[in-house]
């Protein structure tokens, strides 16, 4: 941790969205590190995770917040609820839109929640290496009409890293903090376990097609550390016998690939060998199952 310089300071900051812009990418490419599981799914990430950079005697502490969207089940209800949340908890909202799209319904309803806010709010226009600099200019024109003004605009292109620097030089005067929320060796405040199973489901998102990612949870039954390995249960559970078939694959393939990207991913994050034991069971409308999230961890919520 650092010392109490006068100069210290540090803020939290949400990245929001509708599902899929870019959200995950960028949050990767501001840490160095890969913190939050990236596809190319909507709804890949379903709950709050913090990436963590300090520069010289600064601390941003980004939020990588569930796409914002109206939700059709219980689980994305609580995903649209914990991006709401986070609005207000924050000291700075980057809006994060798709500059090759037309402004849509559901970048609309994003904003209208972030309006209900008192949050300062930077909108980021990415993917600006697929547009010409008149097709920038008419990107800021268009969000200028349809959402209306905003504290600073961004373009940059989250997978290549282009113009990610701007964020911080913009971030910096938003920091309200005099103290660092976390050691200088942190970058995300993730536990292990909980990057194991967002590590697996995202070689299943990888794997598969169409409904199977957003019917996928992934959780961890038993844990045992040896001196030079770590073995890991793990259920993956999805909502149909077809879709058990389908992760599973002829004869076992399909799994079998899944928990090899997995392993590889997971022995060189914990720098331990891994036995990954992948199980799949399934637990029909799981994502309607109140009593089912809150054992997986989802927390949702009893009704007002």
């Amino acid at each position: 941790m650092k010392g109490n310089s006068e100069i210290m300071k540090s803020g939290f900051i949400a990245i929001v969205g509708r599902p899929n812009v870019g959200k995950s990418t960028l949050m990767n490419k501001l840490v160095k590190e890969k913190v939050a599981i990236v596809s190319d799914k909507a709804g890949t990430t379903r709950d709050q995770i913090k990436g963590i950079v300090n520069i010289g005697e600064n601390q941003y502490i980004f939020v990588d917040t569930p796409g914002i969207h109206k939700p059709k089940h219980l689980l994305g209800e609580h995903m649209t609820e914990i991006a709401l949340e986070t609005l207000s908890n924050v000291d700075l909202i980057m809006f994060m839109l798709d500059g090759t799209k037309e402004i849509s319904t559901g970048d609309i309803f994003v904003n209208e929640h972030i309006r209900e806010t008192k949050t300062p709010v930077i909108v980021v226009i990415n993917k600006i290496d697929k547009m010409s600099n008149e097709e920038i200019e008419e990107k800021k024109t268009e969000i200028k009409e349809k959402l209306g003004e905003f504290a600073d605009i961004i373009t940059l292109t989250a997978e290549y890293a282009i113009g990610v620097h701007k964020i911080f030089e913009v971030a910096e005067k938003y920091l309200s903090s005099d103290v660092w929320f976390y050691p200088e060796d942190y970058y995300t405040d993730l536990p292990v376990n909980k990057i194991v199973v967002e590590t697996v489901r995202e070689k299943i998102l990888h794997n598969t097609k169409d409904e199977i990612p957003h019917s996928v949870a992934v959780e961890i039954t038993d844990v045992e550390t040896k001196k030079d390995i770590r073995k890991y249960e793990v259920n993956i559970y999805v909502e149909r016998d077809s879709q058990k078939g389908i992760i599973i694959g002829k004869d076992g393939a399909l799994l079998k690939k899944i928990g090899i990207e997995a392993r590889k991913e997971i022995e060189a994050l914990i720098d331990l060998k891994v036995n990954l034991k992948l199980w799949v069971k399934v637990k029909k409308k799981w994502r309607k199952d109140k009593q089912f999230l809150n054992e997986m961890g989802y927390k949702i919520k009893k009704k007002k």
